[in-house]
């Protein structure tokens, strides 16, 4: 039987900290909260430079992968921490978020929505993003967690990423078409935390055979907040990460906004598709160009070779003539 913990809301550092500890600790569970205070949460591969310093909001980063995210009180998450030893549907990356998210996708469907997974780890709404997950190994324990978005503002999300005025203003576009928010489904609901926590409960306990339990804080409290300390130490906050060659934003799996490094087109962002592999927008370019855009189309409406060189590489395409590379 696992453990079913509907804790609510929790102050911001607690609510990260939760998933780290258990693992720590040899414990399975599915956790139900939300953060109290905003803040944001870096993912362990990312950059200290993509968070703006001048947002002045507290700022974590987790032992889990994905993107940097803007975290309050309108998102309820869910944490599922279990030991893969005993479930057989643990046994690869992929599998983690298809067995975890299930719960997630049918307390959706339950409200009438036709909630999708999206691979490797989002939950989609008529093609919106609704839930954004990140997953990983902690310890001897997998771990996935993920939020489901009541409502949400891209304006606020903007002020915490890191980028050029161009990159902001295409960022809070992008997340206008590509995400979605219970408030916006339902608009004639009141939706409030508590509602959705229960509706995640009850379907965990429905599809998983959960059992609810109060949770041990006085036993537990300690190991907390060692750990929590553990994720906002300036050396770990502030570890250089991944560096592609262009800075990249992800909106949803398989939609991501990349801007150049190179000075002469550091204005330059582009929405791109990498299912699709091609751009589907572009912002601060003063030429236009027929959208999509794929790779088979780049020279033909292209006349400048740097450019070109430029969106073969925001594409992740080699420079197919040698003279551009």
């Amino acid at each position: 039987m696992i453990p079913l913990y509907r804790l609510g809301g929790v102050d911001w550092l607690t609510s990260q900290a939760l998933y780290h500890t258990l693992p720590v600790m040899h414990e399975e569970g599915v956790i139900l909260c939300w953060p109290l205070n905003p803040y944001v949460s870096l993912g362990c591969h990312q950059d200290w430079e993509e968070f703006d310093t001048t947002s002045y909001v507290p700022v974590v980063r987790r032992h889990v992968g994905g993107t940097l995210v803007y975290l309050d009180s309108h998102q309820v998450f869910f944490q599922v921490i279990l030991d893969p030893s005993r479930h057989s549907e643990l046994h690869t990356p992929a599998k983690w978020y298809r067995y975890a998210l299930y719960p997630v996708i049918q307390a959706l469907a339950q409200l009438g929505l036709d909630a999708e997974f999206k691979e490797p780890a989002d939950i989609l709404v008529n093609g919106r993003k609704i839930s954004g997950n990140a997953g990983g190994q902690i310890e001897d324990s997998v771990v996935v967690v993920g939020n489901i978005l009541l409502r949400f503002s891209p304006e606020i999300m903007v002020k915490v990423r890191a980028g050029s005025t161009m990159l902001k203003t295409a960022f809070a576009e992008a997340m206008s078409r590509h995400l979605v928010t219970l408030e916006e489904l339902s608009p004639d609901r009141a939706w409030t935390a508590p509602d959705v926590m229960d509706i995640l409960a009850e379907s965990f306990q429905r599809h998983w055979s959960t059992q609810s339990i109060e949770f041990p804080w006085n036993k537990w409290r300690p190991a907390l907040e060692t750990v929590g300390q553990d994720l906002i130490r300036p050396d770990w906050i502030k570890a250089p990460g991944h560096r592609p060659p262009y800075h990249q934003v992800k909106v949803r799996e398989g939609i991501y906004l990349r801007q150049p490094r190179q000075n002469d087109f550091s204005n330059l962002v582009a929405e791109v598709n990498t299912e699709k592999h091609c751009l589907n927008a572009l912002w601060g370019l003063s030429a236009s160009l027929p959208l999509p855009l794929f790779p088979s189309d780049v020279d033909r409406h292209v006349p400048n070779g740097i450019l070109r060189r430029i969106l073969y590489q925001l594409l992740d395409v080699p420079v197919p003539d040698p003279l551009y590379s």
